[in-house]
């Protein structure tokens, strides 16, 4: 009995071998077997096993749904041989059978690195521009960040100014191009290259580089000026006396840094950009602007955020001064003039008794008032303040109001137009006293018209081409020399600005650290616009510059 089961067992095994015709199942017999051999030679190198397992896969199993990664490997162990374009076609053929997104970027991948191997460096950046990096893994990404890089370094400057790019590749071709400007000695491009890549790509610095820009080693003052929309017309005249201020700077310091403008436009678009790529960028020294106070409260916490000394040098809202040791605003001082011109009446003058016209105006009241407290804290005598409704040229019942105290001293808070018709009256009227005013008399008017009626008159000098103030005539002249129009007071006001700045180094190698400590000490500055201060800082009473009327010129007064 068992040597029958033996015998039967033994004929069924033969009957096996027989029916089946063949041996064990070899891997090059099943597409999960030759992936694997193929797969295998190309990690270990041998190319030529790479390819001749990649092909048979090809060969045995064209619908199988690895066939596109297959000729992937086809174009990679072909690309290894040297063999561009039979490997060219078989990554085309990948692209058009990828089942999906990875594939088809790791398609693109290969035909730009055959294209970078065989010199086609235009056709390999344009389909690393096609592809999405995302589609990648992290090794493939790499590669391909290290080829578009390798790539735009052979690419022409048209080609990179000519459109910008799109996509993962825009970082690549603008670090290129501040390279590029950076070589070339072009400092002003690359700088301005360098921060709209910290505005895009706030990282791409730290973890790409940021080249040396040789000749800006001092460093630059931003503009932030609405040179478009709204505003545009005020914030040239501002630009202008901030360029005559670094023009003669330069000529003065072989150190000075230069400037570089930004437009906020008219409406403040884009100042949070502007000063968010400025605060990083150690190339930048200082900030001059924004013009109004509601952009300059937009820029300030940006700018006290990033240790960036700002100034705006139009804005008068007091809310900057509470943002911090970075953040100031130019205030051209007016509010003590009237205070300066009653020291002056009361202890040079000798003036005693005092009288007051002014018009009701807020601005000419505050004078008024500041005037008579000071008059009256150093033992001067108020005898008389009379007021009259703007537009009024008939002052006959103010005069007569004041006549009989007799005064030795007569006080105008008004403008040089209501100054020539009051002071005709106070000498037709038999008021013999001397005349006191403020700055609104600083105009070319009062002579042409005032004539003898205004002689002796003591007024502060204001911003104007006539002022006799020695910083406002100087730079008077050297503004109509360079633009050969009359300043007015918004480019006094950039130019002062501008040299506040400058004298933080005269010399010295800029910095912020060194301006910030500047602009903390800065008290009182006499500049084209007068006296002028950063902030709140109050001015002494005394020093506020005044000039008199002589023999039908301004004087100043020592």
């Amino acid at each position: 009995m068992k040597r029958c089961t033996l015998f039967i067992l033994t004929m069924i095994s033969l009957l096996l071998l027989v029916f089946t015709g063949c041996g064990p199942v070899k891997d090059e017999d099943t597409p999960e077997g030759l992936t694997a051999l193929a797969d295998n030679a190309l990690d270990s190198g041998n190319v030529s096993d790479a390819f001749r397992y990649y092909s048979m896969a090809v060969e045995k199993f064209p619908d199988d749904a690895r066939y596109a990664s297959w000729q992937l490997g086809i174009g990679e162990s072909l690309l290894a041989l040297g063999r561009l374009e039979e490997a060219f076609v078989a990554s085309m053929e990948a692209f058009r059978n990828a089942p999906d997104a990875h594939t088809k970027a790791s398609a693109l991948l290969l035909s730009a690195n055959i294209g970078f191997q065989g010199g086609s460096y235009l056709s390999a950046v344009e389909n690393l521009v096609r592809m999405d990096q995302e589609n990648l893994d992290s090794e493939e990404s790499d590669k391909a960040v290290q080829l578009i890089r390798s790539l735009l370094t052979r690419m022409d400057m048209d080609y990179l100014t000519a459109e910008p790019a799109e996509g993962w590749t825009e970082v690549f071709f603008l670090l290129e191009l501040e390279q590029r400007y950076a070589a070339e000695g072009d400092a002003e491009k690359a700088v301005m290259v360098g921060m709209e890549i910290d505005r895009l790509f706030p990282d791409a610095h730290q973890r790409y580089g940021r080249p040396e820009i040789q000749t800006m080693e001092g460093g630059f003052i931003a503009l932030v000026l609405p040179l478009s929309g709204e505003g545009s017309a005020y914030a040239e005249k501002v630009l202008t006396g901030v360029e005559l201020a670094f023009e003669r700077s330069a000529d003065l310091y072989r150190n000075s840094p230069g400037f570089m403008v930004f437009d906020c436009s008219g409406d403040g678009a884009g100042i949070a950009e502007i000063m968010n790529s400025l605060g990083p960028n150690p190339l930048c020294l200082g900030v001059i602007g924004p013009l109004t106070s509601r952009n300059a409260e937009l820029a300030a916490p940006i700018a006290q955020s990033w240790s960036l000394p700002m100034i705006t040098p139009t804005a008068t809202s007091s809310n900057l001064d509470s943002y911090g040791n970075y953040v100031y605003r130019l205030v051209v001082s007016r509010g003590d003039e009237a205070a300066a011109v009653a020291e002056y009446a009361v202890r040079r003058a000798g003036c005693m008794k005092i009288a007051i016209i002014h018009e009701f105006t807020s601005e000419s009241v505050s004078s008024a008032e500041q005037f008579s407290t000071v008059v009256m804290e150093l033992g001067g005598e108020i005898v008389g303040m009379e007021g009259y409704e703007t537009g009024a040229t008939d002052y006959r019942d103010q005069i007569n109001a004041i006549k009989y105290s007799y005064p030795n001293g007569v006080f105008l808070p008004v403008t040089a137009w209501d100054a020539i018709q009051l002071a005709p009256q106070l000498r037709f009227y038999r008021v013999e006293a001397q005349l006191f005013g403020t700055s609104g008399w600083d105009d070319e008017i009062l002579l042409e018209q005032g004539g003898e009626y205004v002689e002796d008159a003591v007024f502060p000098v204001s911003f104007g081409s006539g002022s006799m103030n020695p910083a406002t005539a100087r730079f008077s002249y050297f503004y109509q020399r360079r633009y050969d129009v009359q300043p007015n007071i918004l480019a006094a006001q950039g130019y002062d600005t501008a040299e506040i700045i400058l004298s933080a180094w005269e010399g010295s190698t800029p910095s912020r650290s060194s301006l910030e400590a500047h602009l903390e000490d800065t008290d009182v500055y006499f500049g084209a616009t007068g006296m002028c201060t950063l902030g709140n800082v109050s001015i002494p009473r005394s020093a506020y510059p005044l000039v008199r009327v002589t023999d039908g010129e301004i004087v100043s007064i020592d």
